[in-house]
C-alpha cells in the first residue's frame, strides 16, 4: 500500500474501511477481536513499517531501510 505522507491514520482508516482493521487499533479496529487479544498480552497494534525509502535531500540518491518484525509480533504470527 503506498501512503501518503501527511495523511493522520490513513493506513488505519483505509483497512478499516475494507473490512481489514488493524489487529490492536482502539480507535478503527474490531473492539471485540481487540479485547481477546489483551486477555493472551498483546497491548500494542499489529502494524510495522518493514522498509522505508526515501530520496537523501544532497546526494538525491535513493535509499531504504528495513526493519525485521519485532519478537512481539512474530511470535504471535507463530502461535499455534
Amino acid at each position: 500500500m503506498k501512503l501518503i505522507t501527511g495523511r493522520t491514520h490513513q493506513i488505519r482508516v483505509h483497512l478499516a474501511h475494507l473490512g481489514f482493521p488493524v489487529l490492536g487499533d482502539q480507535r478503527y479496529g474490531n473492539f471485540k477481536i481487540n479485547k481477546e487479544l489483551e486477555k493472551v498480552g498483546f497491548k500494542r497494534m499489529f502494524l510495522h513499517a518493514c522498509e522505508y525509502g526515501f530520496i537523501h535531500p544532497r546526494s538525491k540518491e535513493k535509499l531504504f531501510i528495513s526493519a525485521p518484525l519485532p519478537e512481539e509480533l512474530s511470535s504471535f504470527i507463530n502461535l499455534k
